[in-house]
């Protein structure tokens, strides 16, 4: 390859990279700055006590609110519960387990997270949920139940307690013949010494994004800063010819 058509094809590879590169690593940027905003509300809502549920019918007040601190009064219904497959702690393999709330303001059940119960290595064998007298109140923090992708396809067992990939309230509905909310609590005090409540408040914190947003602009200023220079330099060639 002669030496023009090596500067050809870097002058082409700048070009792309003014086109393609530079608009890529402004908009990563930006989407970690959006991000860490995401998790310095999160934040924000976590540590807000100036609100407190205690009435289901209280969730038509707060709009578009994702994290709400409550403490509610009811009974789960006996018998009825859910094990949240794939959860781990420490390295462990284990499930949330998740009981069904019934009120005193209605039919409509709400789903409560337990904590987390370690699995046995046996696939097969559930743990066993024998858990002491429940408490007539639960409460922890609130957050409405999110659409979350299995890579196959969700095969409940049959009976109880029912080991689930994800909390689905439609087909929950379809299975108890009662409305479940799409919410769910997860209480903050363990009913069982076996139960583990450390809720994960987010994966990454603020700082974090914020490290990561700087990272991507530092390398959008560092290809600004060689496509100015191949420019000039170019330009101060043009003018010497």
């Amino acid at each position: 390859m002669s030496k023009g058509d090596r500067r050809s094809g870097f002058k082409w590879l700048l070009i792309l990279s003014a086109f393609l590169l530079l608009p890529l690593l402004l908009y990563l940027g930006s989407w970690q700055l959006d991000r860490a905003a995401e998790k310095e509300q999160l934040l924000n809502a976590w540590n807000d006590d100036s609100v407190v549920v205690t009435k289901l019918s209280q969730l038509h007040d707060f709009g578009d609110r994702k994290l709400l601190q409550a403490r509610l009064e009811g009974e789960l219904l006996p018998g009825q519960w859910l094990l949240l497959d794939n959860r781990t702690r420490g390295g462990y393999a284990g499930y949330e387990l998740i009981g069904l709330l019934q009120t005193s303001q209605g039919s409509a059940l709400l789903p409560v997270n337990l904590g987390w119960i370690q699995a046995s290595p046996d696939r097969s064998r559930l743990p066993s949920i024998e858990l002491p007298e429940l408490p007539s109140a639960f409460s922890g923090r609130m957050h409405p139940i999110e659409p979350a992708f299995v890579l196959a396809q969700d095969a409940w067992s049959s009976g109880w307690p029912l080991r689930v990939q994800t909390l689905d309230v439609d087909r929950l509905q379809s299975v108890i013949q009662q409305p479940v909310l799409p919410w769910v609590l997860e209480v903050v005090e363990p009913v069982d010494k076996r139960l583990t409540t450390d809720w994960p408040l987010a994966s990454l914190k603020p700082e974090r994004h914020l490290g990561y947003a700087v990272q991507w602009f530092a390398m959008a200023i560092a290809l600004f800063i060689l496509l100015l220079w191949y420019w000039r330099n170019t330009l101060c060639k043009g003018v010497n010819d």
